[in-house]
């Protein structure tokens, strides 16, 4: 088998001289001089040992070399044509796959608007889901397993990016009959020396650690039991009295029988888009483009919700006795 470079240019000079049956109208097509192409197939022949063309003063043929030749070429540079094609697609983020992390239970709200509005513009991106507290979805984010995590809000970035999505209310679980249920509202106070049961599984150590950070002081340990149990058991426990817990927003959306929801006052959680400085995805940029303006748009709308709220509690609040 003859070795020789056959370049993308030698495969179109060659196509388009069988199509044109010349290379003058070949070099017209092309915007190449008719010597270009014929000094650049003999060359390719000569490199080959084989005629590609009979020449004649009516123009070229293709040999029997030269239709395999041709054929065998034009299937290439459609190939070529595509990589070109699906590169550029990809370069402007309009198709590839985003991998991303999400804390258990925040599939809903800020995430689930996100992923239908991305979807909307963006239907041939690819979108997996891995589920996970923090201290698994970072490190993936490090070795470049996800593209981007909503986690709660860490309180050291570890050098990553991070934007703040959206924050969501804390809300104690209790059981039904607790004598806390019958509060509108319960403040760190009211549960400073209850007995809190949380999963070993997320979001069960970010909870912990919240708790530690809230409700301890000098003398006094928060008293935290660890049950290897799914959510949906965890809150079967807290029904049953052996415990409370705390929930954010989303989870409260999901109701398990037997227990009822309280808000923290004054207890908010923040979460956020962590992602690295490295990651060069087109396709996830596009989809941070997006989380960034939906996230601004959410934060305007919360602010005109609240300017427009306040005149409303003024006048209610003259009202009262």
């Amino acid at each position: 088998m003859p070795k020789c470079n056959v370049e993308v240019r030698h495969l179109r000079f060659v196509v388009a001289a069988a199509e044109e049956g010349s290379f003058r109208r070949a070099s017209t097509k092309l915007g190449v001089r008719e010597s270009t192409i014929s000094r650049q197939i003999r060359d390719l022949e000569d490199a080959l040992g084989s005629s590609l063309f009979i020449r004649r003063r009516t123009g070229v043929f293709p040999t029997q070399a030269g239709e395999t030749f041709v054929q065998r070429a034009r299937c290439a540079l459609t190939q070529i044509e595509y990589a070109v094609r699906d590169v550029g697609v990809i370069g402007c983020g309009g198709n590839g796959i985003v991998r991303i992390g999400l804390f258990p239970s925040v599939a809903t709200g800020f995430v689930a608007e996100l992923i239908s509005r991305f979807g909307e513009h963006h239907s041939e991106v690819q979108l997996e889901f891995v589920e996970g507290g923090p201290i698994e979805l970072i490190p993936a984010i490090r070795r470049h397993e996800l593209d981007i995590a909503f986690v709660s809000e860490p309180e050291e970035s570890g050098g990553f990016n991070c934007i703040r999505c959206w924050t969501e209310q804390i809300y104690v679980v209790l059981a039904r009959g607790d004598p806390l249920a019958c509060r509108s509202a319960i403040s760190f106070d009211d549960i400073r020396d209850r007995r809190f049961i949380v999963t070993e599984v997320a979001p069960g150590k970010d909870i912990e650690s919240f708790l530690f950070r809230k409700l301890s002081t000098l003398g006094h340990r928060p008293n935290i039991l660890r049950d290897s149990v799914s959510r949906q058991t965890l809150m079967q426990l807290v029904a049953c009295g052996r415990g409370i817990t705390l929930a954010s927003a989303s989870v409260v959306e999901a109701r398990f029988a037997g227990v009822v929801y309280r808000p923290l006052t004054g207890c908010s959680l923040p979460f956020c888009g962590i992602w690295s400085d490295e990651n060069d995805n087109p396709a996830f940029r596009q989809l941070l483009s997006a989380a960034m303006a939906l996230s601004k748009a959410r934060e305007g709308s919360a602010t005109s919700e609240a300017r427009a709220l306040r005149p409303i509690a003024a006048s209610t609040a003259t009202t009262l006795p």
